[in-house]
């Protein structure tokens, strides 16, 4: 966590250093896209990989871009 001007600022993109090749994106500091080597993490919870799962990657996506564009100042 960041602060500036002593207010905490979760990052809203964060690389996971504790698991290798991962990459984690937060919002509002609720993981919520995990991209690992074994497959797409949504809110914590394995995508299946099945013909639906790019569709699930990127709703999940998309309401993280959103939630960002909506809380940033």
């Amino acid at each position: 966590m960041f602060t500036i001007l002593d207010q905490p600022i979760n990052p809203v993109l964060s690389v996971s250093g504790s698991e290798k090749n991962a990459i984690t994106m937060f919002g509002g500091g609720v993981e919520m896209l995990k991209v690992t080597e074994d497959g797409f993490y949504v809110r914590g919870k394995k995508v299946p990989a099945d013909d639906n799962e790019a569709e699930a990657v990127y709703k999940a996506f998309k309401q993280f871009l959103v939630h960002h564009a909506l809380t940033r100042n």
